[in-house]
Order: C-alpha cells, then sequence, then structure tokens
C-alpha cells in the first residue's frame, strides 16, 4: 500500500499538468501556480490526521495532481521572460532544482519520521509549503504576454473612463473566446500536441523510457543496500546523495553546451552535449549492478549513481530545452504532454521494480537496465541530426521557427 500511494502521487503528476497547463496560458501563470500550490497546502493537513491507508492513498493522489503546475509552468514561464537563445541558463538552473529536490529531501525525511514518526512529516510539509505559497503570492508576477496585455488594456481604459474621455469606449480588450474555446480547444491542446505534434510524441517517449529507467534504478536503492548492506532506512535515504553530486556535476557542464548552442542557435543544438553524456547512463548501470554485491563496499556503486545523475541532468535538460525553443510560448502545454507520459511510466514502474529484482536478481536486472539505456542512446543522435526535419513536419513548430509567436485555433 505504501508503494500504492507513491504510484497515485506520481500519477497526479501525470495527469494535473494536463488541465493546469492549458489553463495557464489561458488564465494566466500566476492564478494556477497561487491556487494549486494553495490546495497543496491544505490537503497536507487531512493526509496527517487520517486514520486509514484508503484515505492517505487518495489525498496523495490530489497533491499530485495540484502539485504538478511547477512540472510545466516553470518551462512557460522561462518562455515568456526569456528570449530563446538566452533560456538555457535559467532551464539549467530550474533542471537542478528538480534533480536535488528528492534526494536532498530523503535523508532528511528519513531520519525525521525515524524519530518523530510518518505524520510529522506532513506537518511538516505543511510549514514548508505554506512558507513557500506566501512567498510566492507576494513576489511573484504575472508572466504571460496575452494576459499583461489584457491587464494593461482594461486599466487603461478604467482610467481613461474615470476622467471623462470618450476614447475609453473604443479601447477593446484582446479578445476572449470564452468557456467554448476554453473547454475546446485549450483544455484539448496537450492531448492533440501529444497525438499529432511530431516533437512532442518523440520527446514523451523518450523521457517515458529514460525516466522508466530512473525510477527503476531509484527503487534498487533500499534493496542493494538495505538488504545486502544492511543500512536502516535513514542511512539508506543517505545513498541517494550520489545523484545530487552528479546533477551538480552535469550543471557545471552546462556552460559548455551553452557556448556551442551560441554558436549554432537551433533546437537542435540544445541536445549536443547529450551525445556523449547519454553513454553514460548505460556506463554507470553496468557499473552499478557489477557492485550490487556485499563483497563490494558500499561506497563503489554510490560512485557509480554519480556517473548516473551526472547523465540523466544533461540528457533530460538537453531534451527539454529542445522542447522550449520549438514552442515557445506553448511550451507548458507540451511539457504536460510529454510529463504525462513520463509520469504513467514512473507511476507504473514502482509496483513492478521490486518483483522484477527479486525475480532476476539484483545484478541482471541491473544489466538489463543498462542494455535498455545503451538501446536509448540512439534518440539524442536523432533529435540533433533530424531535429530540422522532424520540425518541419511539426505545425507548431515550424511556425514558431522564426520566433515565437501566438498560432490560431
Amino acid at each position: 500500500m505504501a508503494t500504492l500511494g507513491l504510484s497515485l502521487y506520481i500519477l497526479g503528476f501525470a495527469f494535473g499538468p494536463m488541465l493546469l497547463a492549458p489553463l495557464s496560458e489561458h488564465w494566466g501563470r500566476n492564478p494556477i501556480y497561487s491556487w494549486s500550490w494553495l490546495l497543496l497546502v491544505i490537503f497536507q493537513v487531512p493526509v496527517a490526521l487520517a486514520d486509514n491507508m484508503s484515505t492517505i492513498v487518495g489525498l496523495r493522489f490530489l497533491q499530485g495532481f495540484v502539485g504538478s503546475a511547477p512540472l510545466t509552468n516553470t518551462g512557460g514561464t522561462i518562455a515568456d521572460l526569456w528570449e530563446r537563445d538566452y533560456s538555457g541558463a535559467p532551464m539549467a538552473i530550474y533542471g537542478l532544482s528538480s534533480t536535488l529536490g528528492p534526494p536532498l529531501a530523503l535523508p532528511l525525511t528519513g531520519y525525521l519520521a525515524q524519530a518523530k514518526g510518518w505524520r510529522w512529516l506532513f506537518w511538516f510539509f505543511t510549514a514548508v509549503l505554506g512558507g513557500a505559497w506566501l512567498l510566492l503570492v507576494l513576489t511573484l508576477p504575472e508572466t504571460r504576454h496575452t494576459i499583461i496585455l489584457a491587464q494593461k488594456t482594461r486599466r487603461l481604459r478604467d482610467q481613461l473612463r474615470a476622467e471623462g474621455y470618450r476614447a475609453a469606449s473604443s479601447i477593446q480588450e484582446p479578445p476572449n473566446n470564452g468557456l467554448v474555446h476554453l473547454f475546446k480547444v485549450t483544455l484539448t491542446r496537450p492531448i492533440r500536441f501529444l497525438f499529432t505534434e511530431p516533437i512532442t510524441f518523440s520527446t514523451a517517449l523518450y523521457n517515458g523510457l529514460i525516466y522508466g529507467l530512473v525510477f527503476l534504478f531509484n527503487e534498487s536503492f533500499p534493496l542493494v543496500f538495505g538488504r545486502l548492506h544492511g543500512f536502516s532506512h535513514a542511512q539508506t535515504s543517505l545513498t541517494f546523495l550520489g545523484l545530487c553530486v552528479g546533477s551538480l556535476i552535469g550543471c557545471l557542464l552546462h556552460p559548455i553546451q551553452e557556448r556551442h548552442y551560441l554558436k549554432v542557435r537551433t533546437p537542435e543544438a540544445r541536445v549536443w552535449l547529450s551525445l556523449p553524456a547519454c553513454f553514460l547512463l548505460p556506463v554507470s548501470l553496468f557499473w552499478f549492478a557489477g557492485c550490487s554485491t556485499v563483497s563490494v563496499h558500499w561506497i563503489v556503486p554510490i560512485l557509480a549513481s554519480v556517473l548516473f545523475g551526472a547523465g540523466i541532468f544533461v540528457v533530460v535538460l538537453g531534451v527539454l530545452n529542445f522542447v522550449l525553443d520549438s514552442y515557445g510560448p506553448y511550451t507548458a502545454s507540451s511539457l504536460a504532454g510529454v510529463i504525462l507520459v513520463r509520469n504513467v511510466v514512473g507511476a507504473i514502474f514502482p509496483l513492478i521494480a521490486e518483483r522484477m529484482y527479486e525475480g532476476m536478481g539484483y545484478r541482471w536486472a541491473g544489466v538489463l537496465l543498462g542494455f535498455l539505456a545503451l538501446l536509448f542512446c540512439v534518440v539524442p543522435f536523432a533529435f540533433y541530426f533530424f531535429g530540422v526535419e522532424i520540425r518541419k513536419r511539426s505545425r507548431w513548430a515550424s511556425i514558431n521557427d522564426g520566433g515565437f509567436q501566438e498560432v490560431a485555433e
């Protein structure tokens, strides 16, 4: 049941962006951030007070759903604020926050749960998320340019009307197509992107496969370090810090990627560093699998996880930047389709991971992941060398090729 709670939380991450991403393009980024984050804070309380597992499992799905807004909307916000040529560094910071967060939180929550019990975790989350919500509400402005234009138009018209100018009646707000457009066009956009846009479909498939490896790899840590090496739950959580170190190394390599991109300035150049980095994944998985035995010191597989963390950071960031460069103002909707596939895979794999490792053995299961990662190495090369042809077949990407603009639907 504990694994089911995690899977449903990740499943909420999958389906939440399908609603929240297009709504942020229709109503603005700020309201979606503010209201979804407030609901995330509120939903911590009933989980902390719950007296049965069914309630916890159901609420965990809702937490994932409302807490998923930053997964896609942050990419949209970056597209709002930075020109395409300069969005790489902000996306790297965003990528670092998302890859550092879970491994850094695991030791803290592991020791807190061991010392105080699991309910204290959700009271702690309530306090931290509540503080973050206040900071968000007080400091985050609207960034979606169509919403800003509508707000400025409304203020100007009201000011002229208050001063008695007849010109106030001639000032029109940008057209609002109403609820019919919202439900027929805006809310269906992520699904249409996923199934009709070659870039969204291919990056979603690749991202799903890569994150499938990530989730399966993460599930091996309690087995290898807990069962084989006899670590406690709290001690096992510390072993994930190797992934943090790897992510930091990957982030430090990002300026090399940026220098190459600024020479070429095409979306395909965003995955240039992924070409060598993708091979870090199979190498690290083979390394980890070979060291999954009591006779090998526990630090050796942790060193393998450092290599894995660096590879994942570079590869995933390259894919996300490729999507951002291709879709501009509609990055959030495209990423919603990508994240749907990624997190559906992430919700399913924890349910089968332990059975796979126990059935195949820790070493052979790790070897299988290594060969899958090696097979997936072909994808960054396809994006890099054939990305132009893929974008030509994408209606939205080809329209935005010369610069970001609104597309009539």
